[in-house]
């Protein structure tokens, strides 16, 4: 894994600060004003045309989508994106478990957006949404707690289910943003379907040269430098390794973790820009999980 990207001070060039919170904001509106035309209008063609692998073709439209988003930010200025491949040991044909530290807003749309095949846990609260509902209910996405379907249930059953039939899963294990100061609680249920599909563990962390969408930052309040997302891949895990011992596993991808994001508040402190914390960011232990009761402890 790469040790911690270079903070900079000072850039060549950096797109004005107001600039860079209207593009956002146009962004944010394109995704939600979006969602429900592609629902209604690109989503009937393909259900007419190809009703065999309808859902495939939804969440790879998405995907697009979402690709697509990304890359007009990059493009003005918004931010910057430092993406690598998956590890090549891992075959992006065959299903894995991608699990990724959670520290902004947009972690979901930056690590779909790139990988074609990949599928989510996502919020239960989505899938009543008058506009995200009918656009996820048509994708291979899988509701979360909180959705009234019967596959939020059983998470955990619902992950293996996904994992057997050849999707590859992106979790958060933390179920929300890190706080400032520490990582949330990682959930065990992403390694426990992995350990019963016996599939591999890819564990990714997105790595940030100064803080940006977080629950301390308000969106209206970009940084004066475009800040940089990084893909830092730590080496995949097969189960087999740790005898499919699901605690061993969780401890060693805890350590993992920890002390990466601990490079990274060192950096932000040295850099001057480590957020202040609320008052109420004391615990995340009383937090519900997005992959609910999957979570296990």
């Amino acid at each position: 894994m790469n040790d911690a990207i270079e903070v900079r001070k000072a850039p060549r060039f950096s797109t004005p600060r107001w600039l860079r919170l209207v593009t956002l904001a146009g962004l944010f509106g394109i995704f939600f004003t979006g969602s429900p035309l592609i629902a209604l209008v690109v989503f009937p063609f393909l259900r007419l045309f190809s009703p065999a692998r309808f859902r495939e073709h939804c969440t790879r439209a998405l995907q697009l989508g979402m690709k697509l988003i990304i890359q007009a930010g990059v493009a003005m200025g918004v931010a910057r994106f430092d993406r690598k491949p998956l590890p090549s040991s891992v075959d992006a044909n065959k299903p894995y478990v991608l699990i990724s530290n959670h520290p902004t807003y947009i972690d979901m749309l930056f690590v779909l957006g790139f990988f074609e095949r990949l599928t989510c846990v996502t919020n239960g609260r989505w899938w009543k949404h008058w506009a995200l509902g009918r656009l996820l209910r048509s994708t291979l996405y899988l509701p979360g707690p909180g959705s009234g379907l019967a596959e939020s249930e059983h998470m955990l059953e619902t992950m293996v289910g996904t994992l057997k039939a050849g999707h590859p899963l992106l979790v958060f294990p933390e179920g929300q943003r890190s706080f400032a100061h520490q990582l949330r609680r990682f959930r065990r249920g992403a390694v426990e379907a992995a350990v019963q599909a016996n599939v591999p563990i890819v564990p990714l962390f997105l790595a940030l040269d100064r803080p940006f969408l977080t629950k301390q930052l308000p969106v209206w309040k970009p940084p004066k430098v475009p800040p940089t997302y990084a893909f830092e891949f730590f080496d995949p895990i097969l189960p087999a390794d740790f005898g499919h011992d699901s605690k061993r596993i969780q401890k060693h991808v805890d350590a993992m973790y920890e002390a990466r994001f601990e490079k990274q508040r060192l950096a932000y402190e040295a850099l001057g820009e480590s957020p202040l914390l609320s008052s109420g960011e004391v615990s995340g232990g009383e937090l519900e999980d997005a992959d609910g009761k999957a979570g296990l402890d």
